[in-house]
């Protein structure tokens, strides 16, 4: 293993979740992975690390540290364990178990034995510091280490950069994290963004930390962390432009907060003396799109043809033409396609056709029967279909009925699929993706608004196959699932846990009154 390989294991993010996605696969099924494996803090370790786990939760000082070390290298003799390497897989695992005193200790024997900490245990260091901030007395010891490793790596590694932020981010000099952070933006973590931006809010720095959240969700598409999100919440107990502010942001992110999160916002809301709302937890009507606890019809608005257009030009500009589909198609294809859709559009219905094959895989004994199910239903109704797939699917397949793009194996045939799509305002497509990656690739938060709300009107997604291979379609609701206001209520749908189906949206809505009007129930 090379030095860059070994430092990236040493630098493995300790936020590695071990469960799997609670969405469907594309056989629909709703699960989550068994965990056999040691799990710690929502970690998943084996071999070597499962021991270094096991004498951290057993041990209460480091007596038998040399043995220990001795006996491990020994036992698994791998590069990725070594005398050089031991220290900071020590402390990663110490992060792990978010033991900072075992931590502490382990630096303390280190200089104590005349060695020198290398840069890579100091920086995980600082990483455990930063989870157990609540056990350290002195603040001042953790920004002194963050200067020793600063000045130790003039060229510091994205990783340590973070440790950098985490650290500085719990000293009083946090401001010099938030200026690595500002210089390392593009491959920050969402951890250390979020630690910064916590600090901003603690500062009273309210439009920075807006911004930054903003930034986070809408365009680079991380995760807002929920002690991010009860620090703005209490920010905005204090301020009305606080509570602004996150209406705004769940607005225009989309997100669906937690069951934790929603019930704070809902207590803030009814508790404020200015303006409070009556808030209750409710569900909406499928068929109707009406709220059963207010009785007020949800929004189901249309694109204009301004706002279409728009999203056509920035999907051809900013998904097709973008630099990073160079990296799944070649610029050949990509000047085939052009000349195709110029010659074959518009459709009426675009189907991925990889994406189909897949989720037909329980039903058929061969994926192109799939496809050719789908493309028989569209076609039994004299639609314009374009079947955009993969050259090996159409092996020994026919589709006579229906326009094919055939990209090549290893293409990444998304961007096709919805450049098809929006040659058309009309146009439906057929597809499991929720296109997350290129949504957040359109960057501006008003395209990626219309590209929900035209996403939600064209997408159709299979529910099933029956026995004799005739799809069934999930119905796209009476409403948009999107944080909403209108005659002085606003409708905040929430995440409350349910495992879903990846086609399926929340069912679950906080619906906010003005406490001084007469509540419907």
């Amino acid at each position: 293993m090379n030095r860059v390989s070994l430092l990236k294991y040493l630098f493995k993010s300790s936020s590695t979740t071990c469960l799997g996605s609670t969405y469907a696969t594309f056989s629909n099924k709703k699960f989550l992975n068994e965990n056999k494996s040691v799990t710690v803090k929502g970690n998943q370790f084996n071999g070597f690390e499962s021991e270094f786990l096991q004498f951290i939760k057993t041990t209460k000082d480091l007596t038998s540290i040399h043995q220990f070390k001795k006996d491990v290298i020994l036992k698994y003799k791998t590069v990725l364990l070594t005398d050089t390497s031991f220290d900071a897989v020590f402390m990663r695992m110490c992060i792990a178990c978010r033991n900072y005193s075992l931590g502490k200790q382990f630096l303390d024997h280190i200089n104590q034995s005349d060695r020198q900490v290398n840069t890579a245990t100091l920086a995980r260091y600082l990483e455990l510091c930063y989870h157990c901030k609540e056990e350290i007395m002195d603040k001042s010891e953790v920004e002194r280490l963050c200067h020793v490793v600063k000045s130790n790596s003039l060229y510091p590694s994205p990783s340590i950069q973070q440790s950098l932020i985490l650290g500085f981010s719990i000293t009083d000099n946090w401001r010099e994290g938030y200026k690595l952070l500002s210089e390392s933006e593009g491959t920050s973590t969402s951890l250390s963004m979020n630690a910064i931006i916590d600090c901003l809010f603690k500062n009273d720095q309210i439009d920075t930390a807006v911004s930054w959240i903003n930034k986070i969700i809408i365009s680079k598409g991380k995760k807002v962390h929920d002690f991010t999100y009860e620090h703005w919440l209490r920010k905005c107990a204090d301020q009305q432009i606080g509570c602004n502010s996150f209406f705004d942001f769940l607005v225009k992110s989309g997100v669906f907060l937690n069951t934790s999160i929603i019930q704070q916002f809902k207590d803030l809301l009814e508790n404020r003396l200015i303006d409070p709302f009556v808030g209750h937890f409710t569900t909406i009507d499928e068929g109707t799109g009406r709220c059963r606890s207010c009785e007020k019809v949800l929004q189901n608005s249309e694109i204009s043809d301004d706002e279409f257009a728009n999203l056509k030009k920035g999907l051809m500009e900013k998904v097709l033409l973008g630099t990073d589909v160079y990296l799944g198609s070649k610029p050949d294809e990509i000047r085939r396609f052009q000349n195709f859709i110029q010659k074959t559009a518009p459709y009426d219905v675009v189907i991925d056709g990889l994406n189909v094959a897949h989720q037909g895989k329980q039903t058929f004994k061969y994926p192109d029967q799939a496809l050719s199910s789908v493309v028989k239903y569209f076609t039994n109704q004299n639609l314009r279909v374009l079947v955009l797939t993969r050259k090996h699917l159409l092996r020994g397949t026919t589709l006579k009925s229906a326009l094919v793009f055939a990209t090549e194996n290893l293409s990444g045939d998304d961007p096709f699929l919805l450049c098809s799509a929006v040659q058309s305002s009309h146009t439906k497509f057929v597809s499991e993706d929720v296109f997350r990656d290129h949504l957040f690739r359109l960057g501006d938060f008003r395209l990626q608004n219309i590209f929900r709300r035209w996403q939600h009107k064209a997408q159709m997604q299979i529910v099933s196959f029956d026995k004799n291979g005739r799809v069934r379609f999930q119905q796209p609701r009476k409403y948009r699932t999107i944080s909403q206001f209108s005659d002085g209520c606003w409708h905040i749908p929430y995440d409350d846990g349910t495992p879903r189906y990846s086609y399926e949206l929340p069912a679950t809505w906080l619906c906010l009154q003005p406490k001084t009007s007469k509540i419907t129930k």
